[in-house]
């Protein structure tokens, strides 16, 4: 392969791994606003660590890895996952944007899932996950963004 197809492959592969999905989810913030206000909708950010964040893998577990909350949630969020891992190795760009935007919303303990409009101001804040599965987690969503509608 020449030089210049390696270079080609290489931007590609970076630009992609910073908008791959977890999932059927976004990895880029800035990415998920912009799909959010094209789309009207909020956006729900979850901050996990994936490789060692006992509650953040029984969230996904129980949770954002079934259909059933994927289709449920769909239809009002634009969903964003913030990977905080402590094993494996994200992109050195993804890391750093990941570890800016924990910090502008003074991100304290994990999981944490945001629900934000699509300018990034945040109307929920949902710390940690004791269990209960999909149905609970959606009818907690669904009654925030129903609340924020009063405010």
């Amino acid at each position: 392969m020449s030089p210049l197809k390696t270079i080609i492959l290489a931007i590609f592969s970076v630009a992609f791994t910073a908008t791959a999905q977890a999932g059927d989810f976004l990895t880029d913030f800035d990415a998920g606003k912009k799909k959010a206000a094209a789309e009207k909708k909020c956006m729900l950010v979850k901050f996990t660590g994936s490789d060692w964040c006992p509650p953040c893998i029984k969230l996904d577990k129980e949770v954002f890895s079934k259909e059933a909350f994927k289709s449920g949630v769909e239809k009002d969020f634009v969903v964003v996952v913030l990977d905080y891992p402590r094993k494996k190795k994200l992109p050195a760009a993804q890391t750093k944007t990941n570890k800016e935007v924990a910090k502008k919303y003074n991100l304290r303990s994990y999981p944490t899932v945001m629900l934000m409009d699509s300018q990034g101001k945040v109307f929920k804040s949902i710390s940690g996950y004791s269990g209960g599965g999909v149905e609970p987690y959606l009818k907690t969503l669904k009654s925030s963004l129903k609340a924020r509608k009063f405010q």
